[in-house]
């Protein structure tokens, strides 16, 4: 179940994306929105087998506040820009390889009321949605390598 999920999740992305024409625009300081309403972080990337692997604890998710807005805090604000539709999904297809990972941020654990997410891709690469819409649209200027093991020795991921 948790594997069909993440597949789905990652087919709605590469739909979603396959329509965007929008042309590159300069760089905007990306502001995640109702970063005060996040309850609950879903975690899942691949393992180094090829599998889909949910966050150690994805039946119940990341609950905990503190890791919550402190993951919220090292990743808000950061620059990025829009990118065409085929760039965007071009990247998106590396989610299938180890290392690279999805965050989505929820007030709720079924995820379907408020919740935002983003795209961490191993090199340091980061997608984001746009904050009007439920499309990942930008890419950030600058790669963060470091950030994403920050990231991982926050929340304890492993794989």
């Amino acid at each position: 179940m948790k594997k069909v999920k993440g597949l789905l999740y990652l087919v709605v992305i590469l739909f979603l994306l396959s329509g965007c024409n929008q042309t590159e625009s300069k760089s905007i300081v990306l502001n995640i929105p109702h970063v005060d309403e996040y309850t609950f972080l879903y975690v899942q990337g691949v393992d180094k087998d090829g599998d889909v692997v949910p966050y150690e604890g994805a039946s119940e998710g990341i609950k905990d506040i503190e890791k919550i807005r402190t993951f919220i805090s090292k990743v808000n604000k950061l620059e990025a820009v829009r990118k065409p539709g085929k760039e965007l999904t071009d990247k998106v297809k590396e989610l299938n390889n180890p290392g690279n990972y999805m965050f989505t941020l929820s007030d709720t654990e079924e995820m379907d009321n408020k919740a935002y997410s983003i795209n961490f891709y191993k090199d340091g690469t980061m997608q984001f949605e746009d904050p009007d819409k439920n499309e990942i649209v930008y890419i950030s200027t600058e790669k963060h390598p470091k950030l994403l093991k920050e990231l991982k020795t926050l929340l304890e991921i492993t794989y």
